[in-house]
Formats: C-alpha cells, structure tokens, sequence
C-alpha cells in the first residue's frame, strides 16, 4: 500500500473514521521530528489511538519517514504512555468506541517488587522519585520493566540510566507529549 499524503490530523482522522474497521494497516507520511508545519508523528498516534490502532514500523519511502498503523491486537500490551494519550483524549471528547474498546484491555500499572525494593533501599533515590510527576515515573518504570524477562540486558541498562538519574533528582526523555498530558488545553 502507498503511504497515505495527508496535510493534517483532521484528514488522517477522516481516514481513520472511513476505514478503521475495514483495513488491516495504512502507512501514512509524516514528521518524527520537531514540528514543522506538517502531520506529526504524535498527531497521528493520538488519532490512531481513538480507533483502536497502534503505531509500530517506521520506513523510508521515496526519501520520506513513513510510520506503519494497524488495529491493535487483543491481549498487547499497553505502554503507560499510551494509556496516559487515551486518558487525555476521552477528555477532549476524541476516543471513539472502537478505541474504548481496545483500552478495556489495558492493565493496573504497578512498580514491580525489585524495583520498588532497589528504590526504597536508598534515602536519595526514594525522596527525589518522590518528587517527580507520578506520570513521569509511570512512564520511565513501565518501560523499563516490561523487559525483565525478555531482554535483561537491556532492563539493566535501562534500570542503572533511571537510577542514576533519580539519584541526581532529573528526569529525562519525553514522558508528557510536550507537556499535552499535563495540561489539557494543548490540544
């Protein structure tokens, strides 16, 4: 399939309206990077969101960034981000029922014992985590943990970055959209 040439969210939204529950997947045309004018990653990914779609590959197509949506399978796995963007969305008026649908399957997030023991084990860490955002710390330790199993490397690596930042009091990476999920009128 072609990669969908969208001007905005609106028409990918429109798209989405017409075909969310005919279509197996879209490639759509956009920008992952800063904003510029043109559709942007998290716009689409909002929209995708509302219909029960989830975004996953990313391609060059005749020199332009390309991003994969598809309907979400039953039974994946939630990211907190995700469900922090569902959150936002319902109260903006935006989640369809589609997309009601697919978040019923979403999980209670909760620190797994390790960490939440690795984190208490320390003064500093515990009080500096305890002055973050409880969405910042929803998002960095859900994407460390669903690894543990899976790629353990990786879980450690991710672990010892969190740890060392937490030990400075900083948080890093982008875990609110920009500030959208703080603040609801970002639209």
């Amino acid at each position: 399939m072609e990669p969908l040439d969208l001007p905005d969210r609106h028409s990918f939204r429109e798209w989405l309206i017409s075909n969310h529950h005919k279509e197996k997947e879209c490639w759509v045309y956009l920008n992952r990077g800063k904003d510029d004018g043109t559709l942007s990653y998290l716009d689409c990914v909002e929209e995708a969101l509302c219909f029960g779609w989830i975004d996953s590959t990313v391609k060059t197509y005749n020199g332009r960034t390309a991003q994969r949506f598809s309907p979400r399978r039953k039974g994946s796995r939630w990211t907190e981000l995700n469900k922090a963007r569902c959150e936002r969305l319902e109260r903006l008026g935006l989640m369809t029922s589609a997309g009601r649908e697919t978040l019923s399957n979403a999980e209670r997030f909760s620190i797994d014992d390790d960490i939440l023991a690795l984190l208490r084990s320390d003064p500093i860490l515990w009080k500096n985590l305890r002055t973050f955002p409880e969405l910042y710390v929803r998002v960095r330790v859900d994407n460390i943990q669903y690894l543990k199993d899976k790629e353990p490397d990786t879980y450690q690596k991710r672990l010892d970055k969190f740890i060392d930042y937490t030990g400075r009091g900083e948080m890093y990476g982008d875990w609110n959209d920009d500030g959208k999920l703080l603040n609801d009128t970002n639209g």
